[in-house]
């Protein structure tokens, strides 16, 4: 009897508002006042004004209790990457420092400099060309979200390393929210990820000069993207 009721009610007020829109559509072509006229045959747009409230009338009569999710439209959710893109790149974990991350193969290893990086690659061949993992204490209970937006961080880091920011992004890998930052210059090309976890900013840097970027645009984003602050 309840839901009756209410479907009742529903379609009533469809009825009268849908009915409404048609004689002020009427009203405001001045044929309301004419002798003997009876819309018969409602207009396009009155068709159109009455599904629409049809449509929102169901919807607020039916789903009245149910929110809206809050979706940040430019953050995209990813699973870690494991692609070894036919073999460019191989699977490198730390366990002393407890991440994991794919690096390029054929690239020669360095261990860890204090106050510079936990691990650099590079390239045997093109000097410039290197992926390096760095790591820096944070205060307890700030995530990534304490050094501003994407966009703002990649203000900031543009403006230290002389290059033109190009792009950011906000992603979230596996469950690991990461910001990307892209620069270039004549100073070379870069793409930066950013990812805040178990106390540390992690910090991937991939570096190559600027007419090498198209080859190795893919490898680096692969690498950032198969980042994860844990061991696989």
């Amino acid at each position: 009897p309840r839901a009756l009721a209410i479907t009742t009610t529903m379609l009533a007020c469809t009825t009268f508002l849908a009915t409404a829109l048609v004689h002020q559509r009427l009203a405001d072509a001045g044929l309301a006042s004419r002798p003997g006229f009876s819309p018969r045959a409602p207009s396009v747009f009155a068709e159109a004004d009455r599904r629409h409230v049809v449509s929102a009338t169901l919807s607020a009569a039916v789903f009245p209790f149910i929110p809206k999710p809050a979706i940040a439209a430019d953050v995209i959710s990813i699973p870690a990457s494991t692609s070894r893109l036919g073999g460019k790149l191989e699977a490198f974990s730390d366990v002393a420092k407890g991440y994991s991350i794919y690096r390029p193969s054929a690239w020669n290893k360095f261990d860890a400099s204090p106050g510079e990086y936990d691990v650099k690659f590079q390239d045997v061949v093109g000097m410039t060309e290197q992926v390096i993992v760095s790591s820096s204490p944070v205060s307890s209970g700030k995530g990534l979200d304490a050094l501003g937006s994407a966009a703002d961080l990649g203000a900031k880091v543009s403006k230290l390393r002389d290059l033109s920011l190009v792009s950011t992004s906000e992603m979230i890998v596996g469950d690991v929210p990461l910001y990307t930052v892209e620069l270039a210059g004549s100073g070379g090309h870069e793409l930066l990820g950013f990812a805040v976890s178990k106390g540390k900013l992690w910090r991937i840097t991939c570096k190559t000069a600027a007419s090498r970027w198209p080859k190795n645009e893919e490898m680096f984003r692969t690498v950032i993207a198969s980042f994860q602050p844990r061991i696989l």
